[in-house]
């Protein structure tokens, strides 16, 4: 009985010491870097803030634009003469325009102008005076799509009309004439907020005249330009706003 004890308990104690051995191995633990154990380090000062993009001003569809300025005449045919062309100088000019922007770079529109020049005559008891107008059709070109800048190029085609004279006493004594006109200028725009530009503009129109009416006291015959001589072409420098709606392109 005792031998059979024996027996029975160095088998148990066999099997208690290969049991640890028969155990699945447990899985291993991830190394550990060093540099995490670190604290990070304090910031002595902060990163500069990222630099303000420039104002794009994207373009916009619908342009209007009235305008003012200074005008000189061009004379055709005789100008000299109580009323006649070579008497008118500089003078005043107001204008406006209305433009649809088919695309960033082009536009498309009309665009009126009117001239009033000064007089230089001197004679007595004569009130001489001498203006000018066009109005028509107008193509615009842009060289850049977005920034503060708006350069532009421009040209057209329409009406013009010029009319010159005197009045002396109650007998009206007056020039006109009205032709086919083309036109051609360029300027550059500032951006001043989204909606608004400012900026100078350089013009010059001139007229394909034949033939021009001369008028004295409501009795008017027709002459050729070279014989009584009229405005044929102006040129303008003006200070132009425009505000532009609509999409944005």
């Amino acid at each position: 009985m005792s031998r059979a004890l024996a027996v029975l308990v160095g088998v148990t104690s066999l099997v208690l010491a290969a049991w640890p051995a028969r155990a699945a191995p447990s899985a291993p633990l991830p190394p550990r870097f060093a540099y995490l154990d670190v604290p990070p380090p304090s910031l002595t000062e902060l990163p500069p803030e990222p630099t303000r993009e420039g104002d794009e001003y994207p373009r916009r569809a619908w342009e209007g634009f009235p305008s003012g300025g200074g005008g000189v005449p061009f004379c055709r045919g005789s100008a000299f003469g109580v009323g006649h062309c070579g008497d008118a100088t500089t003078g005043a000019t107001v204008g406006a325009g209305l433009l649809y922007r088919v695309s960033p770079y082009v536009a498309i529109g009309i665009d009126a102008s009117f001239a009033r020049f000064t007089s230089r005559s001197t004679t007595t008891g004569t009130a001489p005076y001498s203006h000018a107008s066009w109005i028509g059709l107008l193509v615009r070109g842009y060289f850049l799509d977005r920034g503060m800048l708006d350069p532009y190029v421009e040209t057209g085609f329409g009406q013009a009309a010029a009319t010159s004279g005197y009045v002396d006493g109650t007998t009206d004594v007056r020039t006109e004439s009205a032709a086919p006109s083309i036109m051609a200028g360029a300027g550059i725009d500032f951006w001043l907020g989204p909606y608004l530009r400012l900026g100078p503009a350089l013009t010059y129109r001139i007229a394909w005249i034949s033939d021009v009416r001369g008028c004295y006291a409501g009795t008017c015959t027709t002459y050729g330009v070279d014989e009584r001589g009229t405005v044929g072409s102006y040129a303008t420098f003006s200070l132009r706003a425009t505000v532009a709606l609509g999409r944005e392109m």
